[in-house]
């Protein structure tokens, strides 16, 4: 076990917490890898420190909502629902930043591109149901062919470029979820190796 590592701010914040609820400061220790002395260290540096200012805030979540959040963390090994909600917090400059240029960019250049086949098709489309209208022999050329398999050649390109640009998208964002919430699973990990009750906050 390691016992001279140095606790983050976080860490210390939890063991404040979780020894006001009556965690043990022996479960403490071994949850967070350091000795009881270090536990005690830290609870008797926080008592003559000063509180900095934090606001309580609530929200309203449908079951479905709440399991799908708990469900997320499960698959992290992660139990302390108010530790978690306070990293992805933290992160959430990171978290909610808006698409990168690479996929704006190729968002307008494929706009730009519909923008000038699509009017080639509606042109198309428009000869074709005018000649019917009209009762004349329907004006469709091997050049209206081509026009239209090159517009349905470009979705499916499209398609399939915006699938790599998303996912990687995603696995950049599922990265930085991982390291928002790094710490949080090893800790219920360690105590589910060591036999000890969980008595994280739920």
């Amino acid at each position: 076990m390691r016992h001279h590592r140095k606790l983050t701010d976080d860490e210390r914040r939890q063991i404040i917490e979780a020894r006001a609820e009556g965690t043990p400061a022996a479960v403490l220790a071994h949850r967070f890898g350091v000795s009881t002395r270090t536990i005690y260290n830290t609870l008797s540096r926080a008592k003559g420190a000063r509180p900095g200012a934090t606001t309580t805030i609530s929200t309203r979540l449908s079951a479905r909502q709440l399991a799908g959040f708990q469900a997320a963390l499960a698959r992290r090994s992660i139990t302390d629902q108010p530790a978690a909600l306070r990293r992805l917090m933290e992160a959430a400059d990171i978290l909610l930043r808006p698409a990168g240029p690479v996929v704006r960019d190729h968002l307008q250049a494929w706009g730009a591109q519909v923008a000038t086949e699509g009017a080639a098709v509606n042109h198309i489309a428009r000869k074709l149901n005018e000649a019917k209208l009209r009762g004349r022999p329907l004006p469709f050329t091997d050049d209206d062919m081509t026009t239209i398999r090159t517009f349905a050649a470009g979705l499916v390109e499209f398609a399939e470029e915006f699938r790599i640009l998303w996912e990687a998208q995603l696995a950049a964002k599922t990265r930085e979820v991982d390291k928002a919430l790094a710490g949080l699973g090893a800790q219920s990990e360690a105590l589910a190796d060591a036999g000890q009750p969980n008595l994280s906050r739920k």
